[in-house]
């Protein structure tokens, strides 16, 4: 396997790993700072946390099965069999990693006390 695209594989290892360390606090962040009850009823056995992260978690898993189409047909045109096909599918996940990194960020959560 030539050595450009090992790097290309072990950046985007830690491509992904940066998105779900992120992904993790951010959820630390969402229950921290959503104690109250959810719908702000007093009987709900949530708080506004507890639902807001559940919900963030499961928009998580479908952007990366999102992630995983779109980054496929990026390659739709080359051969699985292509020196270049793998490459395209890391760096399409970088790059999109990159982008919605920025996107949680944006979300502006205030750190956990």
């Amino acid at each position: 396997m030539p050595t450009a695209y090992n790097c290309l594989s072990a950046k985007r290892d830690n491509s992904n790993k940066a998105l779900d360390a992120l992904i993790a606090d951010t959820v630390k962040r969402i229950k921290a700072n959503n104690v109250g009850p959810f719908n702000g009823k007093e009987s709900s056995k949530e708080t506004s946390g507890d639902v807001y992260s559940r919900r963030f978690l499961d928009a998580q898993k479908k952007w990366k099965d999102y992630r995983t189409q779109l980054c496929l047909s990026v390659t739709t045109e080359l051969n699985e069999d292509a020196y270049d096909y793998q490459s395209y599918i890391d760096q399409c996940q970088i790059n999109l990693n990159k982008n919605h990194s920025a996107e949680i960020t944006q979300m502006g959560l205030p750190p956990v006390n």
